[in-house]
């Protein structure tokens, strides 16, 4: 979603969200004609795996825009508008973690787990506050790490770096391209290519959006504009190669947030057509989950716990409702099972770790050896 840097002055609370609120109504009404055609209107497959099943409740301004899942089960969700993180542990409890400033018309967007922190991309729109932030769950104390131009790039969705242990993938959706944010605050484009570009022409120009990384090691990205996916291979020193095209189609118009499984099948929330999908390797879309409980579903992850392994998490931002009347929308978090596990790629830590571990079993096997060979003298 694009920032509209006209604001206006607010005295107080209400006025503030009511500003974020017509911002919010002027930026996505594309969107939303296309969030209102029919389930299945682009003629996919209808795959829905189980019956989706709704795990919490909000209410507005508390619009999940994306969501994280700590090794724990414990859900974190960015509220769009209202720039609070929300979590929702095992049981279904929620509580308040912190709120970032968002100012009158800024949004949050995507949210991520790293070594037990949590990391959010603000669309502020202010100097001050536009970037990426760090928050403690424990303590709920917010700090920006990175501070990004306000004015040309929009921070949307956001990964863990799978090469890095100390650094994130953040997608530009205004600019087109990917960044690389260490957690000491360095950031840099990490690939910038004409395919995650918006179109400019649109009345809610957004290109790169949703991040997932494959099991074959590449980084995956929509271009919410354009209904395509595309793949970033990556080299053995973390550099990104030539961006190539997975697939495009009309039906995937509104590609937001994403997550693939350990087979390499990829899950998109496309929030227009108010549905979630499967593309699998050979390109086919499954319509995966539609009708109620979603509700313009903007992101979906993998549940981390041994009993929610194959379970999909859906954070429904639920806006369209919101557009005609906000009392009446009910944004919620939702799952669905879908028979297989979600692809967690190893830290380089961990990675680093267990080749530790493989060449001390080594070393131990190779004294062995020769021990033997030497009792057998």
């Amino acid at each position: 979603m694009t920032i509209d840097n006209t604001t206006e002055p607010t005295t107080d609370t209400a006025s503030r969200a009511s500003v974020s609120r017509r911002f919010i109504l002027g930026s996505i009404a594309v969107a939303s004609a296309l969030a209102s055609l029919p389930t299945g209107a682009f003629g996919r497959e209808d795959d829905t795996t189980g019956d989706l099943e709704t795990v919490a409740e909000f209410e507005p301004p508390a619009l999940p825009e994306n969501l994280a899942i700590d090794e724990r089960g414990t859900v974190y969700l960015s509220m769009g508008p209202s720039g609070e993180i929300r979590a929702v542990d095992s049981e279904g409890n929620q509580s308040s973690v912190a709120t970032l400033d968002t100012g009158d018309q800024g949004l949050l967007l995507g949210i991520t787990v790293l070594d037990g922190a949590l990391y959010a991309a603000n669309g502020s729109g202010q100097q001050e506050t536009h970037g990426i932030w760090s928050v403690d769950p424990e303590d709920g104390e917010p700090e920006r790490i990175a501070s990004l131009s306000p004015d040309e790039s929009m921070p949307n969705g956001i990964i863990p770096d799978p090469t890095m242990s100390d650094a994130l993938l953040v997608s530009d959706h205004l600019g087109g391209a990917i960044w690389r944010v260490t957690t000491d605050g360095e950031a840099e484009p990490w690939v910038s290519d004409s395919s995650l570009e918006p179109d400019m022409d649109a009345q809610t120009p957004v290109g790169a959006d949703g991040l997932a990384a494959h099991p074959d090691g590449d980084v995956y990205v929509g271009n919410l504009n354009a209904g395509s996916v595309m793949r970033v291979p990556v080299a053995d020193d973390g550099s990104a190669g030539q961006v190539e095209q997975v697939v495009q189609d009309e039906g995937l118009v509104g590609a937001d947030g994403m997550t693939i499984d350990e087979d390499g099948s990829l899950y998109v929330a496309v929030n227009a057509a108010n549905e979630v999908v499967r593309v699998t390797d050979d390109q086919e879309i499954e319509t995966l989950a539609s009708g109620d409980p979603l509700d313009f579903p903007a992101d979906v992850h993998f549940g981390t716990t041994e009993e929610t392994a194959t379970s999909l998490y859906i954070a429904n931002f639920a806006y369209g409702t919101f557009l005609e009347d906000e009392e009446a929308a009910e944004p919620s978090l939702s799952r669905v099972d879908v028979g297989t596990a979600g692809y967690f790629p190893e830290t380089a830590d961990e990675t680093s770790d267990t080749d530790e571990e493989d060449d001390s079993a080594d070393d131990d096997q190779s004294e062995d050896d020769a021990n033997e060979t030497d009792d057998d003298e």
